[in-house]
């Protein structure tokens, strides 16, 4: 039996639910950011307004300033981003068990039954756009697909608000032509490595034979083989099955080389806050706090320091 996985991926998140409180700034650039008055205080999300001034997540909110004089920036509210996420999360569960996070703002389900009929993932994933819409007023975007990796690619494929299908009939005219970078889990040093033998587009992808890419990447290479080739078998975990936290974190890969402390710095409070956030709306405290640094070229640093009180901030 074919699967049927969903993808949800609420829409400029943090700025969607500032604005829905706030109904005075909805027609306006909008960013959620840190402190304007300090100077490590950086985009952590913003509306489509702002992205056509192209206002882009971990800037400096000077820059960002720069781009688009009319900005307004306000602060994160995370519990109040929590209890949409909740909210979302109760609308998907009235579809299936199999929820399965993926951050605040995103989530796949699997719906797939013995009573699998034509078009069922389309006309559900159409029913929760609907309800997140008219219950919540935020908006969504769901792929569609028998996988968790080309269902992620679906939603990021149309946005706002809209259902993007992705079979195993039109997976090489809809997926094949997009950047490499739009596969989960490619970020721009993959992306860069890739490039630099001729590899731009996931059909490109694709077709690289897997002993090359294996070469190239080690295990990481079959990887990416299944992955373009939409070969992806993880399942989506039941939500009450969910592991046991032990540890939380958060990396990114940054679209250029930090060579001072200051951009390290606000770098890494951005991924802070994240933690940070997690461990609250897990209700936990981290008695060790670790930072990992991966080089250009692959060469990675870690060091780990115990903390003499357990925090969540």
């Amino acid at each position: 039996m074919e699967r049927i996985i969903l993808h949800s991926d609420c829409n400029s998140f943090y700025a969607s639910v500032e604005c829905l409180h706030h109904p005075e700034i909805r027609e306006k650039p909008v960013a959620v950011g840190g402190d304007i008055e300090q100077r490590h205080g950086i985009i952590l999300a913003k509306n489509q307004l702002a992205k056509q001034f192209h206002v882009s997540t971990g800037e400096a909110i000077w820059q960002a300033k720069q781009k688009c004089p009319e900005l307004i920036v306000l602060p994160p509210d995370f519990p109040l981003y929590l209890r949409f996420s909740r909210l979302a999360r109760d609308i998907y569960l009235d579809y299936s068990s199999r929820v399965e996070p993926f951050g605040l703002d995103e989530a796949w389900l699997d719906i797939t039954s013995r009573e699998n009929q034509k078009d069922k993932g389309e006309k559900t994933a159409q029913e929760i756009r609907k309800r997140i819409r008219e219950e919540l007023g935020i908006t969504v975007s769901i792929g569609v697909s028998y996988n968790k990796i080309f269902a992620k690619l679906g939603s990021d494929y149309q946005k706002p608000d809209a259902v993007t299908l992705i079979t195993k009939e039109n997976y090489r005219q809809t997926a094949w032509p997009l950047p490499v970078s739009d596969l989960l889990y490619v970020g721009p040093a993959t992306k860069r490595k890739l490039n630099g033998f001729g590899v731009h587009t996931i059909g490109e992808l694709a077709q690289t034979p897997v002993e090359i890419l294996r070469s190239k990447f080690g295990k990481i290479g079959d990887i990416l083989s299944c992955f373009s080739n939409g070969l992806d078998s993880s399942p989506v975990a039941d939500f009450q099955n969910q592991p046991i936290v032990k540890s939380i974190g958060n990396s990114t890969t940054t679209p250029f080389d930090v060579t001072d402390r200051e951009a390290a710095h606000k770098i890494l409070l951005a991924l802070s806050e994240t933690v940070s956030m997690r461990l609250r709306q897990e209700k936990l405290c981290a008695e060790e706090i670790a930072v990992t640094l991966k080089t250009a070229d692959f060469q990675v640093y870690s060091h780990q320091k115990q903390l003499p009180n357990a925090i969540d901030c």
